[in-house]
């Protein structure tokens, strides 16, 4: 496929405030992060990136991305035998978020293949939350714990009793490396950075190397912020890109970030991009491009496989691209590294990874998301002896 083939509910309507009214608010809602080319000065005025070398990388890289990968990661590490019985304590991402839902689904689906039971906890986006969660979890002394997303360090007392009682916790997409002594036995999806370098690579490629970029990315969830320096070093390497990375919370999006995504939108006729994690974020940016009149020179770019963004995706309707790390495999993998702490197999560097896929018009599945490999709850159970 050529980089020209890749060109190719949850909303919320913006209010219709004042122009001053939104510049007030994002001014102090809004912190501007690090960035590459931030002003005209920075950038190389006048430079023609074509036949530039990081030009062709970012292309490379882009249509890389768009493949669906064929083999899970988790097969490298071979045949497991997984306990008779097992009890997984989850305690899942805000479940008003629909990646965050979709992380319980994986984990329910490769646990029922083992005939594991599971229980669920609502960590929401708040610290309180997150720290009852923690500490049902250790009280109801299951085999294993699973923290989707929240540092260690939200509720250290929780980690700390559950190392006292002997029981192990996996990190999901916590954008922390394991620590089993303080924190996490294992990662699971530590590939935030490496997501957000796939869009990084792809918005410049798509642009030609003329990217006027603004990220906005949640600080709920550390995976977030990895993301959006994935991009930015992407867009570093491109001489003739700007960027920007402003900061909102989850917790407070719904009325925090629509002001903030058109302040910056009215602020910078040269805008062409906006990129929003997690997913729900994007589907307020293209809201917000929509209302500000601008669908034909500013694209969207985010994360998650969310059903509603990925509809957009099909049409190439603002959202021009999504990438996901395979929603339900993200589960399984999970399950599976659960069954090799129980079965004594270590895992290298205590990190296991689901793959993941670059979505644009051309290579979105026609429905539904991007689950995972292409058959990989069958790869998963040949791996435990259960197909």
């Amino acid at each position: 496929m050529t980089i020209s083939a890749i060109r190719g509910s949850a909303r919320r309507r913006l209010s219709k405030v004042g122009l001053g009214f939104i510049g007030a608010i994002a001014a102090s809602l809004v912190v501007v992060g690090c960035s590459g080319a931030t002003d005209d000065s920075a950038t190389a005025a006048g430079t023609d990136p074509a036949g530039s070398a990081w030009l062709a990388d970012a292309e490379s890289v882009a249509q890389a991305a768009t493949t669906v990968p064929t083999v899970m990661r988790a097969a490298q590490l071979g045949p497991v035998t997984p306990p008779a019985k097992h009890t997984i304590f989850f305690v899942g991402c805000d479940q008003s978020i629909p990646g965050c839902v979709a992380q319980v689904t994986g984990v329910q689906e490769a646990a029922a293949a083992l005939g594991y039971t599971v229980k669920i906890c609502d960590a929401k986006a708040d610290v309180a939350s997150f720290q009852n969660c923690m500490s049902q979890a250790v009280n109801a002394k299951p085999d294993v714990i699973v923290n989707n997303a929240r540092p260690a360090a939200d509720a250290a007392e929780a980690y700390a009793d559950a190392h006292a009682a002997g029981i192990p916790v996996i990190g999901q997409f916590t954008s922390e490396l394991p620590d089993p002594a303080k924190g996490n036995t294992v990662e699971v999806g530590n590939v935030c950075r490496q997501e957000g370098e796939m869009l990084g690579n792809f918005i410049v490629a798509e642009s030609g190397g003329k990217a006027d970029v603004a990220v906005f990315a949640d600080t709920v969830y550390g995976c977030n912020g990895q993301r959006a320096e994935g991009i930015q070093s992407a867009l570093d390497k491109c001489d003739t890109c700007k960027s920007t990375i402003k900061r909102f919370s989850a917790a407070t999006a719904q009325t925090d970030l629509p002001p903030a995504l058109q302040a910056t939108i009215q602020s910078n006729p040269k805008l062409n991009w906006i990129v929003g994690t997690p997913g729900f974020s994007g589907l307020m940016a293209s809201d917000a491009v929509r209302q500000a009149g601008r669908a034909d020179s500013i694209s969207v770019g985010t994360f998650d496989g969310d059903e509603p963004s990925l509809a957009l995706v099909r049409k190439g309707d603002i959202i021009k691209a999504d990438v996901a790390s395979g929603v339900y495999e993200n589960g399984w993998t999970v399950v599976d590294a659960a069954a090799r702490l129980a079965a004594g197999q270590s895992i290298p560097d205590g990190i296991s990874n689901p793959t993941q896929l670059l979505m644009t018009e051309q290579s979105v599945p026609q429905s539904g998301t991007y689950e995972g490999a292409t058959g990989f709850r069958e790869q998963f159970k040949q791996l435990w002896g259960v197909a």
